[in-house]
């Protein structure tokens, strides 16, 4: 095992340089490790991809020699051969070799597109077509063999066909980031800007957003103009984009979609530790059911507006490439967190269920008292979104805000514990108001202040007005604004 770990590790110190480029030393590198890992393919072959890029084809060529005669069932070491004589530019032995090479390892993926890149180096483009017909037959799974096969169109300069192949390596591999900066090569190629800036902001975006525009002919020479969004398409945009956004946070993650659920399951129980034990807050065992009916709704109110607050400005690079709305970037950020919300109420539900407070028909009104919410950090979120573009510093000053709301919210404390005198003005925070929305349903088994609530509808209502408002005011100046 630790002979394993330490050739990984060796592997790694002799790669590195030639990520940087830096061949000379490279090579060198190899040199050391030939002596000490003499019976592994890789320290011959990348040796001799180094003393390639250094021109030194006589050195690079006994090294592959050599690693041919050791590791004849290696098919790299035949490959690196076929492309030293073609760097070289001795097609015919480039050829003669390849044939070989075919002859030994007929249906390995790497030969056969080595053998239809042959083909298109040659100009016989049908035949790298039925070559690589071949490939995608044995290797229908493949995203390389079906880049090969748009790029065997490209190289043609068959540029409709090459947008129909692109096309359908999209269909088929939508995180294929080719699918997208190719395919825009092509559109530039027969002079559709405008069909290549959407192909290209489709590569962040996702298909949905080249969907979302006339489709194009792409065997016809006409690209049809966009048409002008309506709310409808706004609406399904914002979705589709939150979508692909939590798709992708999810695969950067090992733990995948189950930090979602962690990660508030962390957070919760520092404050559990420090408020529930440590300080021996709450008045009893039901402090943590207390405690997490408050923290749960505040944690998703807090990750939404610092998330949304700074979308727009770092939605600029967008902004200055295309016509949307700046409420878009927003509104995604919102929809995102909303998504990864919903399995934190759900295990909210079930530890509820588990600690002995069973369902009864009063949360039903849970449903409205999330919707209220998710439309007040709509409101809240876009209010700041809108500001941070003109006042930069504002963006530094909100993490304090939303600590200030968490104090000010009685995520810790009940509402008892407050002087008479100061419940009005202490409900006046619309958080507060419904984190005391929630207990009354989980926990006291109520209807909730439908009049509470009422409120705080209207000055959403009022607030979603003027916000609106607002951003067609300024919608024409962010672009230059948030450029500075």
């Amino acid at each position: 095992m630790d002979n394993t770990v330490h050739s990984q590790d060796a592997m790694e110190w002799a790669l590195a340089p030639m990520q940087q480029q830096r061949w000379q030393l490279a090579a060198e590198r190899w040199a050391t490790l030939r002596a000490a890992h003499g019976q592994v393919a890789d320290v011959w072959v990348q040796a001799a991809i180094c003393h390639r890029q250094l021109g030194d084809w006589n050195t690079a060529e006994e090294l592959l020699t050599e690693a041919i005669r050791r590791f004849e069932a290696n098919p790299n070491a035949w490959l690196e051969l076929v492309a030293l004589y073609r760097a070289k530019g001795a097609n015919e032995q480039a050829r003669t070799y390849l044939n070989k090479t075919l002859e030994r390892f007929p249906h390995q993926l790497a030969v056969m597109m080595s053998a239809a890149e042959q083909a298109m180096l040659d100009d016989a483009f049908d035949e790298a077509d039925a070559l690589n017909a071949r490939t995608r037959d044995l290797y229908s799974n493949e995203a390389s063999a079906w880049c090969q096969y748009a790029e065997i169109s490209m190289r043609r300069m068959a540029w409709s066909q090459a947008l129909l192949r692109w096309a359908e390596v999209r269909a088929r591999f939508p995180d294929m980031p080719a699918g997208y900066e190719r395919a825009a090569e092509a559109a530039e190629a027969q002079g559709h800007v405008k069909q290549a800036r959407r192909l290209k902001l489709a590569r962040e975006y996702g298909l949905e957003w080249l969907a979302s525009f006339d489709r194009p002919d792409l065997a016809s020479d006409h690209i049809a103009p966009p048409r002008r969004r309506n709310a409808a398409q706004f609406v399904e945009l914002v979705w589709v984009k939150a979508c692909f956004n939590l798709k992708s946070e999810a695969s950067q993650n090992s733990l995948r979609y189950f930090w979602w659920v962690l990660d508030p399951l962390l957070y919760m129980s520092v404050f559990y530790l420090v408020f529930g034990v440590m300080l021996h807050r709450g008045g009893g065992g039901d402090f943590i059911v207390y405690l997490l009916t408050g923290l749960v709704p505040f944690q998703w109110f807090a990750k939404t507006v610092q998330q949304s607050s700074n979308a727009i400005f770092a939605g600029r690079g967008l902004m200055n490439q295309v016509h949307i709305s700046p409420l878009f970037f927003p509104l995604v950020g919102i929809m995102q967190n909303a998504g990864k919300q919903m399995p934190v109420f759900l295990l909210l539900i079930g530890f509820l269920i588990f600690y002995g407070l069973h369902p009864t028909w009063h949360w039903i009104a849970l449903l409205p008292i999330i919707v209220l919410q998710l439309v007040l950090m709509s409101v809240i979120g876009c209010f700041l979104a809108l500001l941070v573009p003109f006042a930069r510093d504002l963006n530094n000053l909100i993490p304090t805000g939303i600590q200030f709301m968490l104090f000010c919210s009685g995520v810790f404390y009940t509402v008892d514990t407050i002087p008479e005198k100061w419940q009005t003005l202490f409900f006046s925070n619309p958080m507060a108001s419904l984190l005391y929305q929630y207990r009354l349903v989980l926990m006291d088994r109520q209807w909730p202040d439908w009049s509470g609530m009422g409120w705080i509808l209207l000055g959403c209502s009022i607030g979603g007005i003027a916000l609106s408002w607002f951003y067609k005011r300024v919608e024409s100046d962010l672009p230059r604004v948030v450029g500075q």
